[in-house]
């Protein structure tokens, strides 16, 4: 027989209720886990350094996936307006290609498009009123297709075709990030001109805080937002590339990116971190750790509060009822979800989604054990198979808690990436930094490691 019409109205709710987008600041689904687990507020951070900072300054931010980096910007967002700062937010990923490296030249170019964007849907776009892409098409005009004659006839060429086929500044916008010809003839010429890009850059970001001050008062201070940056890592093809490309803007050109009487924000690839360690400040995102670091990861109990509070957010105590049915038996059907999510609220989330997807199928509610079981088994089937060379790894993690990242080159590097962005490999800070694999897949590793061993070894 059939859920009822009602049971399956509610299992509708929660399965939209249980969605792992990010959430604003006065979402009635937030969880203020810093302030619950005394944890540093990366948010408090940032606001902190940028009032003490003055009128600018260069901030960046990263997270792993599912670390909830969107949403903790948007409640800084929303700090920081709230003690009178302009903030303009703008999206990476309209500008940049995330598969291809990317230059100085080409960073300059877009972080000030993107602010003329977003101060043109704050303020109200206006005909009247120069855009930067107008600027930088004329810019472009003028030091490249007519004192360009002296570069190479190969970037020469596709650059004034490019050039002299853009009808529009809306044009060069779309080149600049679908075109990579246009692109990769474009590098070389403004690297000999970075100077002037600079100036330019500068320039128009000068004219955009007047305008700013002029209609908001004159000691209005700007915080500029520029979010997924970090979703910059190339493809199977590029990634190493893309790494190296990133690494060189931040440790060679970190100072070109400070825009004038602007306090910026950069979201930046967590693996800087690996590639640049103890040069450039990151205020990078944690997991929550559900376990300690010692050998038998004992249980932490005030995180596990943490998570069950979440739950209850989410689907309220007559939520919980109905699908986790009367305590006891209820928290412990969550806590075995909560036992194998690693500290991710995107993990909890999505076995929760799909534990109320599978109880559709149910006669009745609450769900039952086995269940649960078979939500954990399909969640746990999305990390394997694990190779040798990687579980041989993961293991040395779990082992010493610690990457034990070979080198800082590319291609470990992005390896280790890999293994974080995936949650294959957790980061913990509680006190020490420290790291250690997934609870799903513990076991799984420790058998591949096991039967790779030579006979002699078992």
């Amino acid at each position: 027989m059939p859920l009822s019409k009602s049971d399956r109205s509610s299992l509708k709710q929660f399965y939209q209720d249980l969605g792992d987008e990010p959430l604003p600041p006065d979402s009635k689904f937030y969880e203020p886990v810093y302030e619950a687990l005394g944890l540093d507020d990366p948010v408090q951070q940032i606001s902190t350094l940028i009032e003490f900072d003055g009128i600018e300054s260069i901030r960046l931010f990263s997270g792993f996936r599912g670390s909830g980096k969107t949403t903790e910007l948007l409640r800084l967002q929303r700090k920081l307006e709230a003690q009178g700062y302009f903030v303009l937010y703008a999206d990476a990923l309209k500008y940049v290609n995330a598969a291809e490296p990317i230059e100085i030249t080409d960073l300059l170019m877009v972080l000030a498009g993107a602010f003329s964007d977003a101060l043109d849907e704050r303020l109200g776009a206006d005909t009247a009123r120069e855009t930067y892409w107008d600027r930088l098409l004329a810019f472009l005009n003028r030091e490249v297709a007519v004192k360009g004659a002296g570069v190479k006839l190969e970037y020469q060429t596709p650059l004034k075709e490019v050039l002299g086929g853009l009808k529009t500044s809306l044009d060069l916008k779309f080149e600049l990030k679908s075109a990579t010809n246009f692109r990769q003839s474009l590098r070389p010429v403004l690297a000999n001109k970075l100077k002037e890009l600079k100036n330019n850059v500068d320039k128009f970001f000068e004219d955009g805080i007047k305008l700013i001050r002029a209609s908001h008062g004159e000691n209005t201070q700007v915080v500029f937002i520029f979010d997924q940056l970090e979703q910059l890592r190339g493809t199977l093809q590029t990634e190493q590339e893309v790494i190296r490309s990133v690494g060189r803007i931040f440790a060679t050109h970190v100072d070109l990116l400070k825009i004038p009487y602007v306090h910026s924000v950069f979201t930046v690839p967590p693996w800087l971190k690996f590639v640049l360690p103890n040069t450039v400040p990151i205020t990078l995102l944690c997991t929550i750790h559900l376990w300690a670091n010692d050998n038998a990861r004992s249980h932490c109990e005030p995180a596990w509060d943490v998570f069950r509070s979440l739950v209850k957010r989410r689907l309220g105590d007559e939520g919980l009822q109905l699908l986790f049915g009367p305590q006891p038996g209820q928290q412990a059907l969550v806590d075995q979800m909560i036992a194998v999510c690693g500290g991710h609220f995107r993990d909890l989330l999505r076995l929760l989604r799909d534990a109320v997807v599978r109880s559709d199928a149910l006669p009745n509610l609450p769900v039952t054990s086995a269940l649960i079981v078979n939500a954990i088994n399909a969640a746990r089937r999305d990390f394997l198979p694990i190779a040798q060379d990687d579980a041989k790894w993961l293991a040395d993690i779990a082992r010493v808690r610690a990457t034990a990242l070979p080198s800082t080159d590319a291609a470990p590097v992005n390896r280790l990436a890999r293994f974080l962005d995936s949650h294959f490999v957790l980061y913990f800070v509680n006190g020490d930094e420290w790291y250690d694999i997934h609870p799903l897949i513990r076991k799984e590793v420790a058998e591949v490691v096991q039967a790779a061993a030579p006979i002699a070894e078992r």
